[in-house]
């Protein structure tokens, strides 16, 4: 299987001078580098015990191919896949056991005022990322409205497979035998230049219709009241249960050409489906509010500082893992970008107070970029947690390189690399947290050049 993957550049790379009239291949391989080192707890001294370091080395093949020309105008096809394995491992890498997926494979017939596309697909909308493989309409009678109908064998979020795979069954058992189809609707409109409206609702049920799934519906809307305030908002809600999930009110207020105050009031709650056990453990949801300024008195500088309030509802079940939680928790952050020339600046710094533990971090990081395309940078961190979700005592300190650009007209190449130094270790829960992670990838772009780009919009 690796040799496969190796190979899938190659195949990319031959297949291209084929098809250079009617279709664009990009093929992009990247190898990461990581070192954790694992804590178990230890029943008999009642402590935390550091593990020896494991690393990993997982690679990723993506090949993504846009073809059109075939004699029908607007029609063309799309693939994207990605191939996964890893070059020696003492970790199990998520996901990395699952060496092949399609991410996307539809044909396409767009036309002024409507579009299709029938295959494999994924959409991101209110109610988060689904993936299905079926058909999708789109109705654009006007610039500024478009209608969407989809449908088809729903796919189990985050894996690509069909829901009763034997895959998925074997981590949870309790899941239906039976798959699901996926049938949704969406709808938006921008009426003027300054406002926005969009509405979705799907549904999902067992293939054989005889149980439901989930059936939810989001709102999204966004309106300019004048040059200086603007309003904006959304939620989402389980139609099913009759319970409201996620909800946000803000406004934005402008002071001055390039400088503003937003302020926002949400509340969260995950909607989960009614065949998942997770429901069970009965997530805890919470409100709260943020305000942040934003001030760039010049163009080469912007300022921002932020604050966060949340405010979570009581335990409703008991775990051993949230013992003296605090209810509530506040976040500070603050942040500056500089820009001269060839040469960027950016600094932050965050604090977190209360649920979980204190915790605060910063960074700094220069990057410059070459008159050929290439950026240069470097990069520094820090940060301390202290009681519930730790590092342990100490601090963490980071540095790291990184560079990127391209390699004539054709090749694209990525390289980052940090290393993680853990000090001030005391006390017997202060466990060595040291480790460095590096970042390769490689990108091939091969074919014609279409008026319009052959990655998804």
């Amino acid at each position: 299987m690796r040799a496969a993957l190796l190979a899938l550049p190659i195949v990319a790379i031959a297949a291209a001078p084929l098809g250079a009239q009617s279709a664009r291949v990009r093929s992009t391989t990247t190898a990461r580098y990581a070192q954790l080192r694992p804590i178990r707890y230890d029943t008999v001294s009642g402590s935390y015990v550091a593990e020896p370091v494991a690393s990993a080395t997982p690679l990723t093949q993506d090949v993504e191919i846009s073809a059109w020309g075939f004699g029908v105008q607007g029609l063309r096809a799309y693939g994207l896949v990605r191939g996964r394995t890893a070059l020696g491992s003492d970790l199990v890498w998520p996901r990395f056991d699952d060496h092949f997926d399609a991410l996307y494979a539809f044909l396409e017939l767009e036309r002024p005022h409507y579009r299709v596309r029938a295959g494999r697909q994924q959409r991101a909308s209110g109610l988060g990322f689904y993936a299905f493989d079926g058909l999708t309409a789109t109705v654009r009678p006007w610039a500024t409205v478009r209608v969407e109908g989809y449908g088809g064998r729903g796919l189990a979020r985050g894996f690509l497979e069909p829901q009763n795979s034997e895959a998925i069954r074997s981590l949870d058992p309790l899941r239906p035998d039976k798959g699901t189809l996926l049938l949704g609707a969406s709808f938006w409109a921008a009426p003027s230049a300054g406002s926005s409206f969009s509405a979705i609702y799907q549904r999902e049920l067992l293939s054989d219709r005889s149980g439901l799934v989930s059936e939810r519906a989001a709102l999204d809307a966004r309106v300019s009241v004048s040059r200086l305030l603007a309003l904006s908002g959304s939620a989402d809600a389980d139609i099913a249960l009759g319970a409201w999930g996620r909800a946000r009110l803000g406004a934005l207020v402008r002071i001055g050409r390039r400088s503003y105050v937003e302020v926002e009031a949400f509340r969260y709650k995950p909607l989960l489906d009614l065949t998942t056990i997770w429901g069970a453990f009965a997530p805890e949801a919470h409100r709260g509010v943020s305000a942040s300024l934003h001030v760039s008195p010049k163009r080469s500088l912007a300022l921002t500082s932020s604050f966060t309030y949340r405010r979570y509802e009581p335990l409703s079940s008991g775990t051993p893992f949230l013992v003296d939680i605090q209810d509530d928790a506040k976040q500070f952050a603050v942040g500056a970008h500089w820009q001269g020339g060839n040469l960027a600046l950016d600094g932050s710094y965050r604090l977190q107070l209360d649920f979980g533990g204190a915790q605060s971090g910063g960074d700094v990081s220069a990057a410059f970029a070459r008159p050929d395309g290439w950026r240069l940078g470097a990069r520094g961190v820090a940060f301390q947690r202290d009681e519930a979700f730790r590092v342990t005592n100490g601090t963490v300190y980071g540095a790291g390189l990184e560079a990127r650009g391209p390699i004539g007209d054709r090749v694209y190449v990525r390289g980052e690399l940090m290393r993680y130094l853990h000090r001030k270790l005391s006390g017997q829960a202060a466990l060595d947290w040291n480790q460095t992670r590096a970042l390769l990838s490689l990108e091939w772009t091969f074919g014609a050049n279409p008026d319009r780009s052959g990655a998804l919009r």
